[in-house]
């Protein structure tokens, strides 16, 4: 299955990108910014923030389509025994992965196997 945004979220993604481009670029080089960044470090620093910004702003919305698309039945599949996991509400708290420009919070549902009493956290279809 391949997986596909529809025209309008790819939009709507794009004009949130734009306008995250659009605001780097006036913190960059709006009024009087030339004048604040004087030092390479100054200039280094501000350029830095804004890329990592906009890094973090994209593996998170790319995570969260992954969290969308996947399946209810093959989430909830136990990886250990196969069983149907029950939904833990409270285990759903923000989880943070570190990448290589800084780290990335996201929320993934977790799920409890009755069966094999495993708590597990479903990546989605197997690489």
């Amino acid at each position: 299955m391949v997986r596909q945004l529809s025209l309008e979220e790819k939009a709507a993604l794009k004009m949130e990108l734009f306008q995250k481009v659009e605001n780097g670029f006036e913190q960059m080089f709006g009024d009087g910014k030339l004048d604040a960044l004087r030092t390479f470090v100054q200039k280094d620093d501000q350029a830095g923030q804004i890329v990592d910004e906009i890094w973090q702003w994209m593996m998170e919305k790319h995570i969260e389509k992954d969290e969308q698309t996947d399946l209810v039945e093959t989430k909830r599949m136990c990886p250990f025994c196969g069983g149907i996991g029950k939904s833990r509400e409270e285990d759903n708290d923000p989880r943070g992965i570190v990448g290589t420009q800084g780290s990335v919070s996201f929320k993934r549902e977790s799920f409890y196997c009755g069966r094999c009493r495993k708590v597990f956290f479903p990546s989605g279809p197997k690489a």
